[in-house]
């Protein structure tokens, strides 16, 4: 007896597939892919080498102990091998000029100019900036001209070119002043007042230091004459810290524009029309002239800062008298 045929749907195949709730017209689900980890390795291969090669330039000699090496990198030893071999394989592109790198001892130890990496280098205004910032802070020799090299740019000459227009001059000695201040010491400068051919020195006790439009100035009370004083910072020839406490003073220090009358030479000046006369301590006397042009007197501590405005100004300004103060701008101009 011939028995009827099995409905297809009814298959092994099929059953097992309307059992998962799948018919044959259904499609398949995408297999998830599996993430490609090798490219992370590798990355993090790459990343260690380039820490080394930085950690390796940041020190003077390009040499560091393998233990702190491995210690900032985060990785085993055999993990340093692979980034020293890595790092060797460099080249520079221009040269051809291969990176050498290798242990001597528990060291690593970078040599040659092929791994080198290429500082930044500044623009030659910003140099100017930076060079002009360095010698205001009067920073130690050594520390200077390790940023020179590092960072101005070749085609920067250097050299300590004076201040001019306005320039605030701190001197070469506001940091052994900052420390006196800020740690309450007594001091002993050498400081040569206008009018003296020759520095002389006090014992002060420092109280702070004024910025303003003409200088900078160090207010301090001046033990042997037990009185307040200013002085200029770009005069000041020696700073001393004493290991004394420095006492604190009860009299106030006299204003710049008190002191410049009391102890500046005046100056008589003229400024071009539609110019405004500067807003300097120590000016006196402003009176318009018919040309439309203004005369005024200041008194001032400085003659050379007082060139300084002059020059800046590019013929805007003169110096009336006295005839010396003339005839020492003419010297100024041609020692620049």
């Amino acid at each position: 007896m011939a028995c009827a045929p099995r409905d297809p749907r009814l298959s092994s195949t099929h059953g097992e597939r309307i059992l998962r709730g799948r018919w044959p017209h259904m499609p398949r689900k995408p297999r998830k892919q599996q993430r490609n980890t090798a490219l992370t390795l590798s990355d993090t291969r790459v990343d260690r080498a380039i820490r080394l090669l930085e950690l390796l330039s940041s020190t003077e000699d390009s040499l560091v102990a393998a233990n702190e090496a491995a210690r900032q990198l985060a990785c085993t030893d055999a993990q340093l091998d692979e980034a020293i071999e890595l790092i060797s394989a460099l080249a520079d592109r221009e040269s051809g000029a291969r990176a050498v790198i290798f242990r001597d001892h528990g060291d690593i130890v970078l040599a040659g100019d092929g791994a080198h990496l290429t500082p930044l280098r500044l623009s030659l205004g910003e140099g100017a900036v930076l060079a002009h910032v360095m010698g205001s802070l009067a920073l130690d020799a050594n520390v200077r001209d390790r940023l020179s090299r590092a960072l101005l740019p070749l085609a920067h000459t250097g050299g300590d070119a004076p201040l001019v227009a306005g320039s605030t001059s701190f001197g070469t000695h506001y940091p052994a002043l900052r420390r006196a201040l800020e740690g309450h010491r007594r001091c002993r400068i050498s400081y040569r007042s206008h009018g003296e051919t020759a520095p002389r020195e006090r014992v002060v006790d420092p109280l702070s230091i004024d910025v303003t439009g003409d200088g900078a100035y160090l207010l301090a009370q001046d033990v042997e004459k037990n009185a307040p004083r200013r002085y200029r910072l770009e005069r000041i020839g020696r700073v001393e810290v004493l290991d004394e406490p420095a006492r604190s003073a009860t009299c106030a220090v006299p204003a710049v524009a008190d002191s410049l009358r009391a102890s500046g030479t005046a100056i008589e000046l003229e400024i071009a029309p539609d110019k405004p006369v500067p807003a300097w301590s120590g000016i006196e006397q402003a009176r318009p002239l018919a040309d439309g042009s203004t005369r005024f007197t200041v008194r001032t501590s400085s003659l050379p800062w007082l060139y300084d405005h002059v020059l800046a100004a590019g013929g805007a300004m003169r110096i009336i008298a006295p005839a010396d103060a003339r005839e020492g701008l003419v010297s100024y101009a041609r020692s620049l």
